[in-house]
């Protein structure tokens, strides 16, 4: 039997599995009936409680198949390193957070300003020097520490902060990428004690791949029809 490896994710969309590898961020997409062929030594398996005959025989490929995702760190035959294959738990989009335009930005203070380059220039070096994977958990591991604690979502709030984050990113001199300004957004809101979750969501054909912030079933930093086009891979 094989587990899932914890940094992975994977998700079932127009006949493809998309699997993440979030410690190589990297994406690999492999056919459901490929997948399939090997469902039963899969731990968690949507098709496991169907019986045997049910399944193709194992063969030369179906062996490949496990020792190559095996390389790749997607799989492994160690429970306690692992999960079961399955798709993550995501929250339903159901509306996108009212932005406001810059006229109505509170005055900006030199300490909301550091806050901005602290939270741009601390996830910029994550980028680069730490696997996403580690970054993602220390994210997670600070949210649940406050979450017991925390009041509910002010999207008010939120709204102005995501306005002054988006009025002062011009100034951060790194490209704009979806993950980058999502984790970067995720920071900023950290320092005012919001923790919004990061939701990655992929298409598999053409395979494209995106990611947003979500507080709840509302969508803080994109548009709401442009994030309906992804299926959720992982949400953290």
């Amino acid at each position: 039997m094989y587990f899932l490896s914890k940094d992975c994710f994977v998700c079932n969309t127009q006949d493809y599995w998309i699997i993440l590898s979030a410690s190589r961020d990297k994406y690999l997409c492999v056919t459901h009936a490929d997948l399939m062929s090997i469902g039963r030594r899969l731990y968690g398996w949507q098709g496991q409680g169907n019986t045997a005959e049910n399944f193709p025989q194992f063969g030369v490929e179906e062996d490949t198949l496990i020792a190559s995702l095996m390389s790749y760190g997607i799989i492994t035959s160690n429970p306690s390193d692992g999960k079961p294959f399955a798709e993550s738990e995501c929250p339903v989009r159901e509306s996108a957070i009212e932005m406001l335009e810059p006229v109505a930005l509170v005055k900006l203070s030199l300490f909301c300003v550091i806050r901005f380059f602290l939270a741009c220039a601390k996830i910029d070096w994550q980028l680069r020097a730490k696997d996403l994977f580690r970054t993602l958990v220390r994210l997670e591991r600070r949210r649940l520490c406050v979450q017991s604690s925390a009041a509910g979502p002010n999207f008010a709030h939120a709204s102005r902060l995501i306005a002054v984050f988006r009025h002062l990113r011009p100034l951060y001199p790194r490209p704009y990428l979806c993950l980058f300004d999502s984790l970067a957004l995720l920071e900023f809101l950290a320092s005012y004690r919001a923790f919004p979750r990061v939701v990655f969501g992929v298409v598999a054909d053409p395979f494209q791949a995106h990611c947003w912030l979500q507080e709840g079933n509302v969508v803080l930093n994109d548009d709401l029809e442009r994030v309906g086009r992804y299926k959720p891979i992982m949400s953290i």
